[in-house]
């Protein structure tokens, strides 16, 4: 893909935001509750979007975070200070600004067509001045109906956290408790099978596949100590085919000076292990279990024009299964030096480390998996960028860069052609499941970000990257980048129009990308432009209405081979704020 295409796509973006006028990031109400501060670790990440697309914002951290008593309250708005102007010659007392009210607690409902069902409830318990509980629950389902799909794609996604907090002059801890429930079906199935379906009857077939995923967690932060912070948890999850995962943490943080330098050293433990009971059409691996052993030593150096963050992680990965291990150094490092002032600041990151894949992350981030996958860590060698960022006024901002990756056993996703007759496949044998492939990929990028910020009412960002891939070690799927797109953009923003109304659009693209079919080879997706849009009015200061419009100009595209998304979704619904 070269730059005239690259920029082919920015236009398209920008273009698409433009006419929407606006652009707009969500914004959940449990950001901005008061309260005691919670921090929830989460064993999952919920997400309110529609399922099965690319989520419109991006998650930046697994943390939900419960704010005691915020500045002002509001529900996908800013309130907007108000002027007074005394009349000519008479003198004038100013009227004090009425406070805004806050609530600790608020219920979302909203409902759409394809039978989209949208359901949240968030709140904060002061159980004194120093402890709270917090409690969220998100629903998301959906009865389905994508045009030319022949089998049941209705989807189901609920989560419950449920939180302890307490905060003391010396140190604050947290507990987190929640669970998730993921149900969908494995509608996507080899246009191969497609006569051979309309000939059967569809409605005693049983494509359902489900995982529900559960966690324990906690934090433990010292304000004056040498030891700073202890995270840990437990997470685990089973699926409807006889898969299971069970994972523990526990990432102790210490930070002291030497002779006025900062020093910081972390410490992680993080063990994985699994089992597969159903194999599928294609074996893999039965059974796994790694152990990852760390230590991350850094120093902070300031100076007038410069900061640097130099540090290094050790990392000993054990293999149990194969009775194996490794040990890998890699670099931890941040530099910025500013070179005219704040307008042109140079900046660099090299970076590296083991990620640590899972089922429980796999299942997330595509729910259409096969009964057993491989999973393995992966190995980023060096993670690398260079860039320039700063402001052009003070109301914009950018940031412009290049880098490179390289990555050691990272995941693919592939599918299969399935079964000759589908009469005679199991529900996963249709060519509708995809498993993961393992290769060493080096990624080259460059990118870049603009964000204005005109004034409480209105601002934007837009986001653009361009990849390009060189896979090697993986002649089973032809070294194809499988799956992963050469270029990506979002444009996202919010305006206010009054103080009772703000109105919003999320517009994203996604390149093309290829795809590989075992047995067939490579296949590619189309490129696509997404584009949401949102609407809120506040009645009052209890109740919210609000409108949303998803996928406005995408389509039944396919982010997933052979998995259409649904096509134009509009949903409406309330929000409630009260206190108990």
């Amino acid at each position: 893909m070269n730059m005239f295409q690259n920029l082919k796509y920015i236009t398209t973006a920008v273009a698409v935001a433009l006419i929407a006028n606006i652009a707009s990031a969500q914004t959940t109400e449990e950001d901005k509750l008061n309260g005691g501060t919670i921090t929830v670790v989460k064993a999952y990440d919920p997400s309110v979007a529609d399922a099965f697309k690319v989520k419109s914002t991006p998650q930046l951290n697994d943390t939900t975070k419960i704010q005691k008593k915020a500045v002002t309250y509001s529900i996908f708005s800013v309130p907007v200070a108000s002027t007074f102007t005394p009349a000519k010659g008479k003198l004038s007392r100013l009227k004090p600004r009425q406070r805004p009210t806050y609530y600790d607690n608020y219920a979302r409902l909203g409902f759409g067509n394809y039978g989209n069902i949208v359901a949240e409830f968030a709140g904060n318990i002061e159980v004194d001045k120093d402890s709270d509980f917090g409690i969220f629950l998100n629903h998301n389902s959906s009865l389905g109906g994508i045009d030319e799909v022949l089998l049941d794609d209705s989807y189901l996604d609920t989560a419950l956290d449920l939180s302890f907090g307490h905060r003391s002059r010396s140190a604050s801890y947290s507990i987190t408790a929640g669970a998730r429930y993921q149900g969908a079906n494995l509608y996507g199935v080899n246009p191969f099978f497609t006569q051979q379906l309309i000939n059967q009857d569809l409605d005693d077939k049983d494509v359902g596949v489900n995982y529900l995923s559960y966690g324990l967690g906690g934090n433990l932060d010292f304000f004056d100590s040498v030891f700073k912070s202890l995270q840990a948890k437990v997470t685990g999850i089973t699926s409807n085919m006889d898969g299971s995962e069970i994972r523990a943490m526990i990432e102790p943080q210490l930070a002291f000076d030497i002779e006025g330098t900062e020093v910081e050293l972390g410490v992680s433990v993080d063990y994985l292990s699994g089992s597969f009971d159903d194999q599928g059409r294609l074996p893999a691996q039965t059974n796994y279990s790694y152990v990852s052993s760390g230590i991350n030593p850094s120093i902070n150096l300031y100076g007038d024009l410069y900061k640097v963050e130099l540090g290094a992680t050790v990392n000993y990965l054990s293999d149990i299964e194969n009775s194996d291990g490794q040990l890998n150094i890699y670099p931890d490092i941040l530099a910025t030096y500013k070179l005219l002032d704040d307008q042109i600041i140079a900046y660099t990151q090299i970076y590296g480390g083991l990620d640590m894949n899972s089922l429980q992350q796999f299942a997330d981030e595509n729910v259409f998996l096969a009964p057993a996958i491989d999973i393995k860590p992966t190995n980023r060698v060096i993670d690398a960028q260079l860039g320039l960022k700063g402001k052009i006024t003070n109301n914009v901002g950018y940031k412009f860069y290049g880098g490179y990756k390289k990555e050691n056993d990272r995941y693919l996703y592939t599918k299969d052609v399935g079964r000759v007759i589908a009469a005679q496949a199991p529900k996963d044998e249709l060519g509708n499941v995809f498993f993961t492939e393992y290769a060493d990929v080096a990624t080259t990028f460059f990118g870049g970000s603009l964000s204005v910020d005109i004034s409480s009412k209105f601002n934007m960002t837009l986001n653009g990257r361009s990849m390009n891939y060189d896979v090697t070690n993986a002649a089973d799927i032809e070294n194809t980048a499988s799956q992963l797109p050469e270029f990506t953009a979002d444009v996202v923003g919010t305006y206010q129009i009054t103080d009772k109304l703000d109105i919003g659009t999320t517009v994203y693209f996604v390149g093309e990308r290829d795809v590989y079919r075992t047995g067939l080879g490579v296949e590619s997706l189309d490129s696509f432009v997404d584009l949401n849009v949102d609407a809120n009015y506040k009645i009052n200061p209890r109740l919210t209405v609000f409108l949303r419009g998803n996928n406005l100009t995408g389509g039944n595209y396919q982010y997933y081979l052979d998995y259409p998304v649904q096509d134009l979704q509009v949903l409406g619904g309330a929000v409630y704020k009260f206190d108990f």
